[in-house]
């Protein structure tokens, strides 16, 4: 993707993200890849998208606590989703970005998602039934599929932000 196109990209996916969340649009959710997993999160609980930004490590954390980084001068936690969930990725691309927690919350962190794919409505999605629930993940919500059959998991930022292991980063 251009450098142009990208920006054109995020100038829209902005637009849209600020219709969505002052009620002008369906959009429900942000459509987000970490690792192999395509998840969709709340909007209403999501916060400002950021590029990746230096992170200084913490020593003893976890892998997927990548480490407190300053975003428009706060300090934040960084969470590699992709590594949380057990997907083994390492590298970082350029479509990389760091989305908050929506201050409602009052959780200083930001995921590190692998890329931002868009807004997504329900009319979009088809839940589907015969997608097992994972008991050892009580944030992933309910599974969805696309028109292309992809398998898409709601996650429950609200849920996730009061998880015993997500807040435990050693």
């Amino acid at each position: 993707m251009s450098r142009a196109s990208l920006r054109e990209f995020q100038s829209h996916l902005a637009q849209r993200l600020t219709a969505a969340q002052s009620g002008q649009a369906p959009s429900r959710w942000l459509a987000v890849m970490a690792g192999q997993w395509r998840l969709l999160l709340p909007l209403e609980f999501s916060g400002e998208i950021s590029p990746m930004q230096h992170c200084a490590p913490l020593p003893h954390a976890s892998p997927w606590f990548l480490g407190l980084a300053s975003l428009r001068g706060q300090v934040c936690g960084v969470v590699h989703l992709g590594r949380f969930l057990g997907d083994g990725s390492n590298g970082l691309t350029p479509q990389a970005r760091l989305i908050q927690f929506a201050s409602a919350l009052d959780l200083n962190t930001a995921l590190l998602v692998d890329q931002l794919v868009g807004l997504r409505n329900p009319d979009q999605l088809q839940k589907d039934p015969d997608a097992a629930r994972d008991v050892s993940r009580p944030w992933l919500g309910a599974a969805y599929r696309d028109a292309e059959h992809n398998l898409w998991n709601e996650v429950d930022l609200l849920a996730l932000a009061e998880n015993e292991h997500f807040l435990n980063v050693t």
